[in-house]
């Protein structure tokens, strides 16, 4: 018996803080029907990434904070973030520092060609 599908987290494959996000919450996403995917492979030419994306199965979209607490629905210590979202303006504050930390990745060490906004 398969698993159903939930969808695709879309990752940025050139970012090595992502990279290593996705190495330790593949197996806890993949068991839980999600598989991973290059960002990378939807852009344009020349188009650089600033949010990870979720894409479920049934065609929802979800990018930067949003897919995160969306995910946070599949998995039990993820119940903190589901709650706090429901908070006046959690959900603004939780976008606001998603950006700032996608902003700043460091790349190690800046290694990469982010650019910075």
């Amino acid at each position: 018996m398969s698993r159903p599908i939930h969808g695709w987290i879309l990752y940025d494959a050139d970012c090595p803080m992502c990279r290593d996000l996705r190495r330790r919450f593949e197996k806890t996403f993949t068991s839980r029907g999600f598989a991973f995917a290059p960002l990378q492979l939807e852009l344009k030419p020349g188009q650089l990434p600033t949010e990870m994306r979720v894409r479920t199965a049934d065609g929802l979209d979800f990018g930067g904070a949003d897919a995160v607490i969306f995910l946070a629905g599949f998995v039990w210590w993820g119940a903190p973030l589901r709650w706090l979202v429901g908070i006046p303006s959690a959900r603004k504050i939780l976008r606001r520092i998603y950006r700032e930390i996608a902003d700043r990745r460091s790349c190690d060490g800046g290694a990469c060609q982010l650019r910075r906004t």
